[in-house]
């Protein structure tokens, strides 16, 4: 699996390499915000209450990064957005242990935010022209990649770094930031920098729409909702979960953690290699139904092992659902709009990340603490039944072309 991972990801076209590891190195140096919250209240000497708004502006600078982002990448090549986020991301954090007292806290987190997640859009964006339709479930599952290696290794590294002096994980998440930075502007120097969205965009500056797309995709993005607050709730809720809720000992909530990324490592992008002709229906059909069992079965769990299983399952729908769904948004998009549906399907991500810890605490039971889990997968069904309905209309639902759609 690993040699078959390796060979895909050098095999893809230099943009797109060039883009893994640039998101390699910037993912990799993921360590300050992970303990942005216990700076706060252990050097900023912040309540808990005050420490939660300033986290929970870091969610708002990234929701308008999403927001603006089709615009800004009307107006600037997808390399030139990337290297001006992660330069403003490097530079907020280079300043931000200098930085003292509640305004200038929340302005920087929010600064932060944008700065962070405009790569997001902007990667989304260059996935999309680099790559073919038959191509892209491929190449999001190695952005997906370089994303879950990365931020393996970032917070580790960071826990060291802050037992030794807290400052040095800001400043070391700014150099890697820089780095990726200069990794993108060295490997893309030589590269074309028309933008996707101007290549067939009338002279006359009106903007053809594909029949039924924009209502083809709020369908999608209203059913993409459920898959995004659903994997939020390890990160958020696991660890509660196991020791609280269960009763277990700690470390089965590593084990957890650890049993996920070992299957995104492994498995996501030669599966999807596998998958590379599936069509998109049946793609999310299956994501969708692995995705919902895994939850469920995380609800009716007692035990480590049963855990381990309920995770394996999930896993196995998160390595498919979402490569799955980036496919198909960037398919029904017609090439002036891919740019906006995307930037709006990650503000899917920052809802999420935002509501699914207030959603966890608050259906939580101590006589049933698997309520949480037992949603999730629950809506993720009824999502699963939606997009059968869906698929039935040409209003909701893309039709792709023959030649997408054989399955391997």
């Amino acid at each position: 699996m690993i040699t078959r991972t390796v060979r895909t990801v050098a095999g893809l076209p230099a943009q797109l390499r060039t883009l893994f590891f640039t998101t390699l190195i910037f993912r990799t140096g993921t360590m300050a915000y992970p303990f942005l919250a216990a700076h706060l209240l252990l050097h900023e000497g912040l309540g808990k209450g005050t420490t939660g708004t300033v986290l929970v502006c870091f969610a708002v600078g990234a929701l308008a990064a999403d927001l603006s982002a089709s615009v800004l990448l009307g107006r600037v090549t997808t390399r030139t957005l990337m290297v001006g986020g992660l330069v403003l991301n490097a530079a907020v954090l280079a300043l931000f242990p200098f930085v003292h007292g509640l305004v200038p806290l929340i302005a920087s987190v929010t600064v932060w935010g944008f700065a962070y997640e405009i790569v997001t859009p902007a990667a989304y964006s260059a996935t999309v022209a680099a790559a073919g339709p038959e191509g892209r479930k491929v190449a999001f599952s190695c952005y997906r990649l370089a994303i879950n290696l990365g931020m393996a290794a970032g917070p580790v590294a960071g826990g060291l770094l802050f037992a030794v002096e807290p400052r040095l994980v800001f400043w070391a998440n700014a150099g890697c930031a820089l780095a990726a930075a200069g990794h993108l502007a060295a490997r893309s120097a030589g590269a074309p920098t028309v933008h996707p969205r101007r290549r067939n965009v009338p002279r006359t500056g009106v903007v053809r729409r594909t029949p039924y797309e924009r209502a083809r995709f709020w369908t999608i993005f209203g059913l993409s909702l459920p898959v995004q607050l659903a994997y939020s709730l390890p990160s958020v809720f696991v660890s509660t979960y196991v020791i609280v809720g269960l009763g277990l000992p700690g470390y089965w909530a590593g084990v957890v953690f650890a049993v996920n990324a070992a299957g995104i490592v492994l498995f996501e992008v030669p599966l999807n290699v596998l998958m590379a002709r599936t069509g998109h229906l049946p793609t999310l059909l299956l994501g969708y139904g692995l995705a919902g069992t895994g939850f469920l079965l995380m609800a009716l769990s007692g035990s480590g092992p049963s855990l381990v299983l309920s995770t394996l399952v999930w896993t196995a729908g998160e390595i498919v659902v979402f490569p799955g769904l980036l496919g198909y948004v960037s398919e029904l998009s017609s090439e002036a709009s891919a740019d906006r549906n995307l930037s709006l399907y990650s503000t899917g991500v920052n809802i999420a990340f935002i509501l699914a810890p207030h959603l966890s605490l608050l259906l939580a039971r101590p006589s049933a603490p698997g309520i949480p889990w037992a949603v999730a997968g629950g809506t993720l069904c009824v999502a699963w039944l939606l997009l059968t309905v869906a698929r039935s209309s040409p209003f909701t639902w893309y039709k792709e072309e023959p030649s997408c759609t054989d399955a391997i």
